[in-house]
């Protein structure tokens, strides 16, 4: 039956080929867009966990509540209006039991790192420049097992902040806009504190708004620097597996008061892009394959009124309508899977040109297009492709087995 399905498509060249490459070039539409997408998707994320991590537990923010002021100064039979109600932040953000956390942290099997962080707002002063600057002060041997910061690191080593001493990694933008290289030394200013810091790396996330904005430094030279010896604002935690981050982030949420957050939840917006992003590949997904089943469909009825005649002679000699349906279906079948396979190898090459293009600027570690192979992706083409042309082919196929050799004589006369 096979070798009668192959026959019957070979007899057709010109119209086999052209459904052949509509359906490879559906296929290699899929698996380049997705490669580029999920790419990206990997430049993206690897950007959110070097500023947050797999899970993030952050210190609660205070703020004012005037109800409770007002119970406070006044009495019950006093009825009190604010000309200008108190509101606002009681004290910055702190984890208060750091050492009760350390120890849930160290009892539970998947975690990989953490590492305690203190980020203030300063401003970075060089000669006549300011620049308004978050810094972050952590430890820098933990800091590297959460996240790829050193990978990011276009000057200088992440480990030169090992030991403290007032050093300082900036951001490459922010850098520039000071005017600083390695080596020299900036002046950074918080509250009422004055500390000249030696800068021994810049890095780059590929986002202006970060390396414009941004610097490292060991965290007890930023306590220092805050005026609060021993404060924690947050504990980034890096797991084996990340896909275990939301279940483990809301088994901790019940043990305190602190914000504990997957990298998903503290990056809603993003993830929202994500998700964006995966909608419009699976649409144009759909509508090649559907395009493509729709040339299957015509190919095979047009094959199949073409072929009226062979059909009556199966028909005569015991071909039941079985046979019938699985001769077109394998046809079907046979170009999906040869115009998958087809498209999976022009899907690779053209990933792989798109890879190698030099897009004049940087995107994260690297000026070319970040691009995914998952092996996933291309069987997941190959299924798709297969499964459009066999779903395209039934129509045809159940229309041929309803022929009897009585009505097509009919039709010829």
């Amino acid at each position: 039956m096979l070798f009668l399905a192959l026959r019957q498509l070979i007899s057709k060249k010109k119209q086999t080929l052209l459904i052949l490459l509509g359906i490879s070039f559906g296929t290699m539409l899929f698996i380049s867009i997705s490669g580029v997408m999920l790419g990206l998707r990997v430049y993206i994320s690897d950007a959110l966990l070097n500023n947050t991590s797999h899970i993030l537990i952050s210190g609660k923010e205070n703020y004012v509540d005037t109800s409770k002021i007002t119970e406070l100064i006044s009495n019950k039979d006093e009825i009190l209006n604010w000309i200008t109600p108190p509101i606002g932040k009681k004290d910055e953000a702190k984890i208060n039991s750091y050492q009760g956390w350390v120890k849930v942290i160290q009892e539970t099997p998947q975690v990989f790192g953490h590492t305690p962080r203190l980020s203030i707002p300063a401003i970075a002063i060089k000669g006549d420049f300011e620049v308004n600057m978050k810094i972050v002060g952590t430890i820098p041997i933990e800091q590297m097992k959460v996240s790829q910061i050193e990978d990011y690191v276009n000057s200088g080593s992440f480990k030169n902040l090992i030991g403290g001493g007032n050093k300082i990694i900036l951001g490459d933008k922010l850098a520039r806009d000071l005017g600083v290289l390695e080596g020299q030394t900036i002046k950074i200013f918080n509250k009422d504190s004055f500390f000249t810091y030696k800068v021994v790396g810049t890095f780059k996330f590929g986002d202006d708004y970060i390396d414009g904005a941004s610097a490292f430094a060991n965290l007890n030279d930023v306590q220092m620097l805050n005026k609060t010896p021993g404060r924690i604002s947050e504990i980034a935690v890096s797991l084996y597996n990340i896909d275990d981050a939301d279940e483990i982030a809301q088994r901790w949420s019940i043990l305190s008061e602190d914000d504990v957050k997957n990298w998903k939840d503290a990056n809603k917006m993003f993830m929202e892009m994500i998700q964006m992003q995966d909608a419009v590949r699976f649409f144009v997904t759909f509508s090649v394959l559907l395009v493509a089943g729709f040339g299957v469909y015509n190919v095979l009825t047009i094959m199949i009124n073409q072929k009226r005649h062979e059909i009556a002679i199966l028909k005569s000699i015991g071909y039941g309508q079985e046979k019938i349906l699985s001769l077109v279906l394998y046809q079907g079948l046979f170009l999906g899977i040869t115009g998958g396979i087809i498209g999976m190898l022009l899907g690779l090459t053209l990933t792989t040109i798109i890879g190698n293009i030099d897009l004049g600027f940087q995107l994260g570690k690297s000026n070319h297009l970040l691009i995914d192979y998952s092996v996933s992706t291309y069987v997941l083409a190959l299924i798709a492709a297969t499964i459009s042309s066999i779903v395209a082919s039934f129509l045809p196929a159940y229309s041929a087995s309803k022929m009897t050799p009585i009505d097509i004589i009919r039709g010829q006369v």
